[in-house]
């Protein structure tokens, strides 16, 4: 019963890393340009991040070939304070890079490839004075996504893309009885997402997209030891990525000011529980858990603008606003969602056929309290909050 008893501890450590994303697992920090503009670009998506955004906006790019590599680099605040008042803080920075190629082939037809990170891309990082152990988790997700789009006439575009999602999760603490404990898992799946533009007036755009839900099977080891012996088991994680819909409108008011708007809605109720496998234990065999998330669907809203400074510069802004997806059944230390307030600018240049686009980000997060009943006559309460910071850099090569 004793063993049983610890391996279910470390289960249950080792399940807790994949909360730490929650409702963040969205990850929009897809092309410089779109996020200056607030990350309002569903209906705009004539750049090569339209691969992610709106797959039909590869037939609206300004060049028949584009090449643009680029990426975020985060810096995050993870705050947690303690029903004793004690506050504690994780920082663990991490980089998200991301490749984008369109090519048109003829007039109605353009076809394109992109690398990125639309879930996850971060991670945590407590320290041992803080928690008594050390604990450091990180969660990808990467997305291969060859896309075809086709144009109608000149009102109306659709898009299609294949997205092979590749899903890497490591863990690493220390913990007694169990010592140093390390788990490295991986696993790939296949979904699907598609976008229509149209164009409405002169003006005016309106964009749709659709992305596919997925079910992630992360599979590999995860290391301990046990009684003086050094074990690696075989381990897998399993959860599930929701559909995300997508809706926006454009608005280009004169030569220089271009509007944009979007309404974003994750179905994040998919995520209902995580499930986890410890294969091949000494003595017992296997253990099997399913925690509860019971997330819940959310409505991101964004709004952006981009002006024509002057010949080859813009500047953009925008503002953003999500809230969490994370109840507060699931809230805890490893699992730290809030409601998101987010301003963004940026600013672009372009020079004959190079584009150098620079992009910010400050996500400020709303506390949240959590209240602890069953400690006896006075419930407890905890606090939790975020706020990030991020900077993008991008490079187009067009002709």
């Amino acid at each position: 019963m004793k063993i049983k008893l610890r391996f279910g501890l470390m289960v249950l450590l080792f399940f807790y890393p994949l909360f730490l994303m929650g409702g963040a697992w969205n990850n929009t920090l897809l092309g410089c340009r779109a996020m200056g503009m607030g990350g309002a670009f569903i209906a705009v998506a004539n750049d090569p991040s339209a691969i992610f955004y709106n797959p039909a906006g590869l037939t609206r790019q300004q060049a028949a070939f584009n090449f643009c590599l680029g990426g975020f680099h985060i810096w995050p605040t993870h705050s947690y304070v303690s029903p004793t008042g004690q506050e504690i803080q994780s920082r663990f920075e991490s980089s998200v890079p991301q490749i984008f190629v369109t090519y048109q082939m003829n007039e109605k037809v353009a076809v394109g490839f992109g690398v990125y990170i639309p879930y996850a891309g971060g991670g945590v990082d407590w320290q041992e004075s803080d928690l008594g152990y050390p604990f450091k988790s990180t969660l990808g997700i990467i997305s291969y996504t060859p896309t075809l789009a086709f144009k109608f006439n000149e009102k109306i575009s659709i898009g299609f893309a294949l997205n092979f999602y590749q899903g890497i999760l490591t863990v690493k603490t220390k913990m007694d009885p169990l010592g140093e404990m390390k788990e490295e898992e991986s696993g790939s799946v296949l979904t699907a997402s598609a976008g229509l533009l149209y164009q409405l007036s002169e003006k005016a755009a309106f964009g749709l997209s659709l992305r596919g839900p997925a079910k992630m099977n992360l599979v590999g080891t995860t290391a301990v030891n046990y009684n003086g012996f050094r074990l690696k088991l075989d381990s897998e994680t399993s959860f599930s990525l929701p559909w995300d819909l997508e809706a926006g409108l454009a608005y280009q008011l004169n030569d220089r000011i271009l509007l944009s708007a979007s309404a974003q809605y994750t179905l994040w109720s998919a995520l209902d529980k995580i499930d986890k496998t410890i294969k091949n234990i000494p003595l017992i065999g296997e253990i099997k858990t399913a925690e509860a998330m019971n997330f819940q669907n959310i409505l991101i809203t964004r709004i952006g603008l981009e002006y024509a400074f002057l010949q080859g510069i813009f500047l953009r802004g925008g503002i953003g606003y999500d809230r969490h997806a994370t109840p507060d059944e699931s809230l805890n230390i490893m699992n730290i969602d809030v409601d998101k307030f987010s301003l963004l600018g940026g600013i672009g240049y372009r020079s004959g056929r190079v584009t150098i686009d620079f992009a910010y980000i400050y996500a400020l997060g709303k506390e949240r309290e959590k209240v602890l009943t069953g400690f006896g006559p006075h419930p407890l309460t905890e606090k939790y909050n975020l706020r990030v910071f991020i900077l993008g850099l991008g490079l187009t090569y067009s002709f």
